[in-house]
């Protein structure tokens, strides 16, 4: 059912079906659109107005067209119709999106998307496909714009390594020229990798896995049993310590546990690994033998399932009070010494590996160094685990997750290898032209040089201003909605108040950006020239000490994390801050000259998504210092903790149908493990609209799309919400985003929001109850903030 406007913006009833269907002799219908044409045109004659119109549902229906009718003789409002560039660019991309022949009110998505989808099938080059790709496709080819124009020796210096990383990256035939050589070497380092030898060539009495994976941690960040890194102190965001916490893995820990429902994935990682050692193997002159080499995969794989098994699931990783285990090095040795393996070298000597990743840095530490564990049981049966393991399998898997992570550095067969595991995990059927990779990796290692030619180049700092506007809107918003809760007492209210007041915000691009040479002073130190293997090892190297040296200073508050040229945007807990990089304010999230409405239901909503992070079931416990911190009181905390346990339920009923024949079961969106991503949907909705309404409460009523002009501003906001969601997925990726990503489906990151949003249903006229509107399933609305 197409959605129509009364004056009041409520719906318009649908026309009437069969023999008594309320009916217009032809000739009056004829007679009464001549009557219309003449006011508009005479009202437009009489003043002077370019942009003004009727709403073209009252045309379309005395003219007999198909959809709903005017009943009871309502009488619409004159508006303006925006027909600006901006506008009608606008208005083109929401026509082509919607699918006019759903029924808003019960599934807005399809509404909103159905379009969109019908003419977007997933590329073959990629495994899902949505407004964030197509952002993330315009800002890669601006880079590689900028990455493949000379230097020029006025540029600053970080600007013409970046190029000079793209340029090596991209020269395929040097890389094929090296071959493996520099793996090869990196391997031998430390004694080779079994797999890819004769069993008799590897010599376990002189592998150490401890100074395997120091040298991977200190040179690579690469973390295949432990992952050690210096970052804020969860409790004291004034200093930085050393965190000590569990590893990610290859497959997702389910796909790991589950092999007999995931036999597909299992068998592509062995396959990737397989094809690695004997590429290895050839490139050093040694013939192997296939079967050997299948029986050391399979082992590998059966430890990451122990590894897997050992490690504390996403669902319980939530309550940061729960991670936070502060301990000197010393104390850490003796709770992992308790373990008492039987193999003297099992015991993580963890000064030892801290000393070792230091290296080079000048930072000294000692056993009376401090140091979070996140997760205290994990190190302990993680040296129950090393105990229990041959060493040629743990150091098969240790050299694995080094090659696995360099395979896209290396030769285009070790290139292929990776494809067809990812071809089989996320259902790419075409590998990404190497220019993109190229550019990913420049704009990654070296994301502020990259990002200052962006900036410079691309970024219209009007709309720096705009955002800046748009987040001051919001926030102000917040507040005036947080001292209106009341299920809250009043001093949890007012510490709420004073962590939203204490938020500060990151938007664009870094202030520094001003003074070339600071840009050269922040990457003071790096060196890029040789071949690309070498620069990736040199730039990865530099950027891990970078990190490490912060152990000796003070918290930067205001340093930025991430580069501009982003399509993303993060709040920052232990700073409590938001963060909104340059590459998300551009369409079809941002864009000046287009109606307002749907700047603040696309980038709006992401600004408010990122203001309620700071109050999500994770963002809560931290308070307005970013803190770990305990600020509610237990009736308030209580009444939240239950009102987000209404969100949980209402994505855990959430069903997947096209995964139930993988999973054998009726396939439904994790609940938990999405739910802080979820109360910040909600949240950031119902935030950008009350902004929204503040700004029309000030600039007056907005005009309407060209072409959409059945469509009020109010309605325009929440296709603007829902049309940023728009997305074609593989099968085999929405398996993997639900089994493995904090973020719900797109689709029901729109229903879920919406089916929780009282203003959806005035706008739209959509029933509310327990009927859910916009395709939200039954039950309650969940309401938080």
């Amino acid at each position: 059912m197409r959605a129509r406007t009364h004056s009041d913006g409520g719906r318009l009833p649908s026309r009437p079906n069969g023999p008594g269907a309320l009916t217009m002799a032809a000739p009056l219908r004829r007679q009464l659109v001549s009557v219309v044409c003449v006011l508009v045109a005479l009202t437009c004659l009489t003043e002077g107005r370019n942009i003004f119109n009727y709403d073209v549902a009252l045309l379309r229906a005395f003219a007999g067209g198909g959809g709903n009718y005017l009943e009871n003789g309502a009488i619409l409002e004159s508006y303006e119709v925006c027909e600006s560039r901006a506008c009608r660019v606008a208005a083109r991309s929401l026509l082509e999106s919607l699918n006019m022949s759903a029924d808003p009110c019960t599934d807005f998505y399809e509404f909103a998307c159905g379009g969109w989808i019908s003419k977007h099938p997933v590329p073959a080059t990629e495994s899902h496909f949505n407004h964030f790709n197509e952002a993330e496709d315009r800002l890669q080819r601006q880079l590689k714009g900028i990455l493949e124009v000379d230097a020029n020796p006025g540029e600053p210096v970080p600007v013409r390594q970046a190029k000079k990383l793209y340029e090596t990256c991209l020269n395929s035939e040097a890389v094929e020229a090296d071959g493996l050589s520099p793996l090869l070497e990196e391997l031998a380092a430390l004694g080779g990798w079994p797999m890819a030898m004769q069993a008799e060539a590897w010599d376990e009495a002189s592998f150490s896995w401890q100074a395997a994976v120091t040298r991977l941690l200190a040179q690579w960040s690469i973390a295949p049993l432990f992952v050690m890194y210096v970052f804020t102190d969860k409790m004291d965001s004034s200093r930085n310590v050393i965190t000590l916490d569990q590893p990610a893995l290859t497959l997702a820990r389910r796909m790991l546990l589950e092999p007999a429902s995931y036999r597909p994935q299992h068998a592509a990682m062995l396959a990737w690994m397989s094809g690695a050692a004997t590429e290895v193997g050839r490139a050093a002159g040694v013939r192997l033998d296939p079967a050997r080499v299948t029986e050391q995969a399979q082992q590998v794989v059966l430890f990451e399932t122990e590894l897997a098994r050992i490690t504390t699931p996403a669902e319980g990783r939530r309550d940061g009070f729960r991670t936070y285990n502060p301990r000197t090095l010393a104390e850490l040795q003796a709770w992992t010494g308790a373990v008492r393996p039987v193999r003297p070298d099992s015991e993580v000597r963890w000064l030892d590996v801290l000393r070792g990743m230091m290296a080079g840095t000048g930072v000294l530490v000692d056993p009376s160094e401090r140091i979070v564990v996140r997760e205290l049981d994990f190190v302990q049966k993680l040296v129950s685990l090393v105990d229990q393991t041959p060493r040629r399998v743990l150091a098969n898997y240790i050299w694995w997750r080094l090659v696995r992570a360099l395979s896209g550095d290396l030769t285009d067969a070790m290139r292929q290898l990776a494809f067809q595991f990812d071809r089989t995990l996320i259902g790419t059927l075409e590998d990404s032209p190497r220019w993109k990779d190229c550019v990913q990796r420049a704009s990654s290692l070296l994301g502020f040089a990259v990002g200052y030619e962006y900036v410079a180049r691309h970024f219209d700092d009007a709309a720096k201003l705009s955002a800046v506007a748009l987040v001051r809107d919001l926030r102000a918003s917040f507040a005036a909605d947080m001292a209106a809760v009341d299920w809250m007492d009043s001093d949890t209210r007012d510490a709420a108040l004073h962590k939203a007041e204490a938020m500060t915000e990151f938007i664009g691009y870094p202030d520094w950006y001003a003074n070339a040479s600071a840009l050269e002073q922040h990457y003071r130190g790096v060196t890029v020239g040789g071949g690309h293997f070498r620069n990736m090892k040199a730039v990865r190297g530099y950027l891990v000490r970078q990190s490490l040296v912060k152990l000796r200073r003070p918290v930067d508050r205001a340093e930025w994390l991430t580069g501009p040229a982003v399509v993303n945007a993060y709040y920052n807990p232990g700073a409590n801050s938001i963060i909104f990089p340059a590459g998300i304010l551009q369409p079809p999230f941002f864009s000046r000259g287009r109606v307002e409405a749907l700047n603040y239901g696309s980038v709006g909503v992401v600004i408010g998504h990122e203001i309620t992070h700071g109050f999500d079931d994770m963002g809560r416990q931290s308070d307005a210092q970013g803190n770990l911190a305990q600020w509610w009181s237990a009736a308030t905390l209580e009444t939240y903790l239950r009102k987000a346990q209404c969100i949980v339920q209402q994505y855990d009923s959430y069903r997947v149908p096209e995964l139930d024949n993988v999973l054998g079961t009726a396939a439904t969106v994790n609940g938990v493990t999405t739910q802080g991503e979820n109360i910040a949907d909600s949240g950031g909705l119902r935030l950008a609209y009350k902004a929204y309404q503040r700004y029309l409460q000030r600039a007056g009523p907005e005009p309407r799309l060209v072409g959409l002009e059945e469509f009020t501003p109010e309605q325009l906001f929440f296709l603007g919400f829902a049309t940023m969601w728009c997305e074609s997925s593989t099968k085999e990726s929405l398996l993997h985003e639900v089994l493995t990503d904090p973020h719900a489906p797109h689709r029901f990151r729109v229903q879920g929001s919406l089916a929780n949003s009282r203003d959806f249903s005035l706008a739209w006229g959509c029933p509310t109850g327990p009927n859910r509107a916009g395709g939200g399933g039954g039950g309650a609305q969940c309401h938080i903030w």
